[in-house]
């Protein structure tokens, strides 16, 4: 009889925390979280943003990596915090060596508007700005 009983007991154990699971994960996954494109990118424009997010130690954790269209392949900014500003939007900085690089994340629906602004550390070089609307990949 115990034999009968421990398959039961082991298969309800995963059906009840199997919903719970799926629900933390979805409470730690920000709307913004995904691979977003812009098919319209020129040279050196933002092309693709990705987000990640999770929860660690009860909060919600985020983070973003930026590609520029390049040539042979895009260029990569690499990995960096992102933070969630009072008025909804999502922030990440990008520290460099010749400049320093902030993207604004603004949600849409299906779409995001980034908000580029480019800090430059070389004298005699212009700070820039550059929007752009990305959809889903």
């Amino acid at each position: 009889m115990w034999s009968l009983l421990i398959p039961f007991v082991v298969t309800l154990t995963v059906i009840l925390t199997a919903p719970i699971a799926v629900a933390a994960e979805n409470r730690c996954r920000i709307p913004e979280a995904g691979r977003w494109y812009n098919p319209r990118a020129a040279t050196q424009q933002v092309r693709i943003i990705e987000i990640e997010s999770h929860c660690s130690g009860g909060r919600i954790v985020s983070r973003m990596r930026v590609f520029t269209r390049c040539a042979p392949r895009d260029c990569k900014w690499g990995w960096t915090d992102a933070i969630r500003l009072t008025n909804g939007r999502l922030l990440a900085r990008f520290p460099g060596l010749f400049g320093a690089r902030e993207v604004e994340i603004i949600p849409m629906n299906h779409r995001i508007e980034a908000l580029v602004k480019i800090q430059s550390h070389t004298a005699g070089v212009q700070d820039g700005f550059h929007a752009a609307i990305l959809e889903r990949d």
